[in-house]
């Protein structure tokens, strides 16, 4: 049962981001930039990072980034930005 659940999310995250390309927006989550934005950049594993805004934000402060998530378009679309912003070496995706 866990299985089915897990495909079907995962092809329900798949479809969504194959359909809207730029489904969020480019800023960071505020609860995140709160929170961190007084620390020493270290490590950090951003989990469902979809489109990378979290991912790529610590990383343009210096965090070493590892970021995963269920959908292969928006990986492709978050390591395309990360390109952009000039922090691909810190972010491991």
């Amino acid at each position: 049962m866990t299985d089915d659940l897990s495909g079907a999310s995962a092809r329900f995250w798949e479809d969504f981001y194959r359909e809207r390309p730029a489904a969020w927006s480019r800023k960071p989550n505020s609860l995140l930039v709160e929170e961190v934005s007084d620390l020493t950049p270290g490590t950090a594993l951003d989990l469902g990072c979809g489109q990378g805004g979290d991912a790529i934000w610590l990383a343009s402060l210096g965090w070493q980034v590892t970021a995963a998530d269920v959908s292969a378009t928006a990986l492709a679309f978050a390591a395309d930005r990360a390109a952009a912003a000039g922090v691909t070496e810190a972010i491991e995706w």
